[in-house]
């Protein structure tokens, strides 16, 4: 899957002019806090996996500030890229394109490679219960699927949220017309897993919770994903749709018969041996299945302002989860608010 230029995009927050990368915005844009004051420009940055990107990319990319990226995704993701989530075309083309690693440091940017699942997490088991929870008709599926999320992902949270604490930066203040690094230098921090979707998500929502950004905007930032995915979309839910997998999840549906962990893993990674045609079944059966799929592919706002009121009960908010589960400690907290939230000028 690769993607052109997308004039159509809003512009901030999106940078459409640089082609091959999905859902590519500044996190941050427009945000405020619940006192008053914004959040640094410059600094943090959000997509979709980069594997398209070549060095002509990755200079842009550069261009806008990023210095550093830091990869949310498991190893068969990342061998994979897109095909391990959504499975091959059949077209025989790889999602993932070897060198881009290397593209990459030609344009001077660093890399560092956190996953938030190990490869254990991948088995059929594992994968049915996240794949089954992003499938819910209600927004409790995504609620549970975040809950793992913040529970497996604290080391790879824990590795950005000291990055950013730790950099050198010039106090921000209203009174600045530049809040940003000091010109020439590339301190961005471009977060993504494969779709910039949940694990980067719940990443930001929890961030952003930390520095008092009203739960409002935080799920209103989440939900341009929407927009940043749709020159995907389609695809996307075309290619689940002609799944082996998919299509036993769609003859469950018609029979009334609950799929198993395993089957329900293979919806997702086309492993099933089965025929793909979806001609026989209803089209009542056929929207279920694609209404499935977008919401897979989807984040809505009340998804992530659900999971903020779960960050509050199961994690006693984000401040304690950057605590006990990242092992923060006063000073990188302090470190994060310095560095990433513009004070109100005196």
């Amino acid at each position: 899957m690769t993607s052109a230029e997308n004039p159509t995009l809003p512009s901030p927050p999106f940078y459409t002019h640089i082609p091959n990368i999905n859902n590519l915005r500044l996190a941050t844009h427009s945000l405020t806090t619940t006192s008053g004051t914004t959040l640094r420009p410059g600094i943090l940055f959000r997509s979709a996996e980069v594997a398209k990107l070549d060095t002509a990319g990755w200079t842009a990319v550069r261009d806008i500030g990023v210095g550093h990226v830091f990869d949310l995704r498991s190893k068969p993701e990342v061998e994979k890229g897109w095909a391990g989530i959504v499975g091959d075309d059949g077209s025989g083309k790889q999602d993932f394109r070897p060198g881009w690693i290397q593209a990459m440091e030609e344009a001077g940017v660093r890399r560092t490679w956190t996953p938030v699942f190990s490869d254990e997490d991948y088995s059929p088991e594992r994968l049915a219960e996240r794949y089954a929870n992003y499938m819910d008709e209600d927004v409790k599926g995504f609620v549970e699927a975040y809950a793992s999320i913040l529970t497996d992902g604290g080391k790879a949270y824990s590795t950005i949220f000291r990055y950013l604490a730790s950099l050198s930066l010039p106090p921000a203040d209203s009174s600045s017309t530049i809040n940003g690094p000091a010109e020439g230098e590339k301190l961005g921090a471009l977060i993504h897993c494969t779709a910039g979707k949940d694990r980067t998500g719940i990443f930001f929502g929890v961030l952003f919770d930390f520095l008092g950004v009203p739960r409002a905007q935080i799920a209103d930032e989440y939900q341009l994903t929407e927009l940043g995915l749709r020159p995907l979309r389609d695809e996307i839910v075309a290619r689940l749709l002609t799944s082996p997998g998919f299509r036993k999840y769609m003859l469950a549906q018609s029979t009334g018969r609950a799929l198993s962990k395993e089957e329900m893993a293979q919806i997702i990674q086309g492993r099933n041996s089965e025929g793909s045609d979806t001609s026989e079944f209803p089209p009542e059966i056929l929207e279920k299945g694609r209404q499935a799929a977008l919401r897979m592919v989807g984040s809505r706002k009340e998804s992530m302002l659900a999971s903020l009121d779960m960050l509050d009960e199961r994690f006693g908010g984000a401040k304690r989860y950057m605590r006990e589960y990242c092992g923060l400690g006063d000073e990188e907290l302090a470190g994060l608010r310095r560095n990433l939230v513009v004070e109100k000028a005196e």
